[in-house]
């Protein structure tokens, strides 16, 4: 016989133990815990009016008081623009099975789609957190584009409005963010290693500058309705400048648009101009889009006309938009032949158009040859990019092969007039020059520049030679 045998108590203690062991692996597992907790659903909607979402939660047991602790993470919604972020705790009484939090709403008066926001409850007591424990909230906008008859004497809503039959810009204060724009961004990633020239840079950031949108953006309404967003967040009295370059200039050899290319370009414009929606804003409609007509074949040319209608159709709707169309630069052609383009495309719908974009002629020159199409339009206003014009443009000595001037990063050019609306009384029909093409960006090698970085990139030093020779004049 054992040892263990001889000794009853011991023996009584042992088969105890192991009843108990037995009966803890027959128990439910509710037997281990005081209960759980868990949220009511794994999403939940709120509307952008309403002020705050409800976040609802539940516990299965209340025998004592408890602790649920909660929080709110970004999505697509972003931080004291759409909605402000919670972190807390909520304390319940003995009894109580439900409880909730709330997350605050922000209510803009932009033209948003859907945006989300992950909720969560953690660190519960005495309970255990049980799923769901996470959820997608999503915020419902209930703004709509206004269908009120646009002002047409103030567009931008500004405060003293300008004067009758003049210049809708007069007056406008224009958004400016120096450390998101691309020379900005640039700077703040120099400013460790070359101080100097981060802070020479400033010359280029300091300015507004219009945000550029493209062929690049696949959902064009959502990423334009987050930078006015950011802009109204950031000062909403500002007014944000906007350029777009939709169209896809691959070659010149008389060709054109496909039908489903064309489909699909009207679809861009018309998601961007439901991203703008309400807000105030100056746009800068399609870079190149009639410098270029030359390269299309007659098909072609038909298909880009109907392209632009169906996109300043679109534009022309939005309530507190100032859109003006690209219409080439002096060098490049005449101005009964763009005049003619203009009427085509409906430039009568809109303020007007722009010139010298991806040029650097003199603003003068361009005065002249905008007052040109002025008269072909009926008298339509016009503003001038001066963003890299202030030496005027550099004349190749073989024009066959380069054309009338070096467009891509020519040395020796510098920043030209600063942006503004407030320009000389002799130009009635000039309503601002703007830095449409932003300085510093690089226009790509094209044959010309050695060394330059691919199209887009910001080039430090093509930035700082055009500091170096700014003249910011109108000459």
């Amino acid at each position: 016989m054992s040892r263990i045998a001889q000794h009853p108590v011991l023996s009584c203690l042992i088969a105890a133990a192991a009843a108990l062991v037995a009966a803890l692996l027959a128990a439910p597992p509710a037997a281990f815990a005081a209960g759980t907790v868990s949220l009511t659903s794994t999403s939940f909607t709120v509307k952008e009016g309403d002020g705050g979402a409800v976040i609802t939660f539940v516990r299965s047991e209340a025998a004592r008081r408890g602790q649920v602790r909660f929080g709110a993470w970004h999505r697509s919604a972003q931080q004291f623009q759409d909605y402000k972020p919670v972190k807390g705790r909520v304390d319940l009484a003995r009894g109580q099975t439900e409880g909730s939090f709330t997350v605050p709403i922000v209510d803009d008066p932009l033209v948003e789609g859907p945006e989300t926001i992950a909720v969560g409850i953690f660190g519960t007591y005495p309970e255990r957190v049980a799923e769901p424990d996470r959820a997608i909230l999503t915020i419902e906008d209930d703004d709509a584009i206004s269908t009120e008859p646009r002002d047409p004497v103030n567009p931008l809503a500004l405060d003293p409005p300008p004067p009758p039959g003049g210049n809708p810009l007069h007056g406008a204060r224009f958004y400016v963010n120096p450390g998101q724009t691309i020379a900005g961004a640039y700077a703040r990633k120099i400013s460790g290693s070359q101080p100097q020239a981060a802070g020479m840079l400033a010359t280029i950031a300091d300015q507004p500058e219009a945000k550029r949108f493209g062929s690049w953006n696949d959902r064009p309404g959502y990423v334009v309705a987050k930078y006015l967003a950011q802009a109204f967040h950031d000062d909403a009295g500002a007014i944000p400048l906007l350029a777009t370059y939709r169209l896809r200039h691959i070659r010149c050899h008389r060709v054109g648009d496909s039908r489903r290319e064309a489909e699909s370009y009207k679809r861009w414009y018309q998601n961007l101009a439901q991203g703008i929606g309400n807000q105030r804003v100056v746009v800068f409609y399609e870079i190149d889009a009639l410098i270029t007509a030359p390269c299309l074949s007659g098909k072609g040319l038909q298909t880009r006309i109907e392209e632009m209608r169906s996109a300043i159709d679109s534009l022309a709707r939005l309530p507190h938009a100032v859109v003006y169309v690209d219409a080439g630069a002096s060098d490049a052609h005449n101005p009964r032949f763009i005049g003619s383009l203009l009427r085509k495309v409906g430039v009568h719908k809109i303020q007007g158009f722009f010139t010298n974009s991806t040029h650097h002629n003199r603003t003068t020159k361009e005065i002249r040859y905008a007052n040109g199409l002025s008269r072909a339009t009926g008298g339509k206003h016009y503003v001038v990019n001066t963003a890299v014009n202030g030496k005027g443009a550099l004349r190749p000595r073989h024009r066959v092969r380069f054309g009338n001037s070096i467009r891509c990063n020519p040395r020796g050019r510098g920043l030209g007039p600063r942006p503004t609306w407030d320009v000389p009384p002799q130009y009635p029909r000039l309503d601002g020059v703007f830095w449409i093409g932003n300085p510093g960006r690089s226009a790509g090698n094209c044959g010309t520049s050695t060394g330059a970085p691919p199209t887009g990139t910001f080039w430090l030093d093509y930035a700082l030679e055009l500091i170096k020779n700014a003249d910011y004049r109108i000459r």
